[in-house]
């Protein structure tokens, strides 16, 4: 394959560049892709960007999360609120409050939403596509 000529990453322009020279940051993407790699890490995103929510509980959002049924929960054994909240405690949480997207204390239980406009657009495509019948 020869140089592309648009000025893409194989371009002598951007030859030397780092990605923050580029305005592009390998980790923020990464961090977008992990929070949304799971359905319950995108549930939790809806919920707060949905009603424009900055905190709850996580006894709340379990229930929430259980009573949403869509296309990315087929197939899944158990959605009771107890093995949501379980789920959400033990691994879910911890992963969206290490990438900054919430705060989460898990003695109170307590959830903050910091927001991310570019992961709730990605959850909304996710959603979108995971609804999609015609694959």
């Amino acid at each position: 394959m020869g140089k592309q000529r648009n000025g893409g990453p194989r371009s002598d322009q951007w030859c030397g560049m780092t990605p923050s020279d580029r305005t592009l940051s390998t980790a923020d993407v990464d961090d977008v892709f992990e929070a949304l790699a799971d359905w319950r890490r995108r549930a939790v995103c809806h919920y707060f960007a949905r009603d424009d929510l900055t905190a709850t509980d996580v006894k709340t959002l379990a229930t929430a999360i259980s009573n949403q049924r869509d296309a990315s929960t087929a197939g899944v054994a158990d959605t009771s609120p107890s093995t949501i909240q379980t789920q959400l405690e033990e691994e879910h949480l911890p992963v969206l409050h290490r990438i900054g997207l919430i705060d989460y204390d898990e003695r109170s239980g307590a959830v903050k939403y910091w927001g991310s406009p570019t992961v709730e657009k990605w959850a909304n495509h996710a959603q979108a596509v995971t609804q999609r019948t015609d694959f």
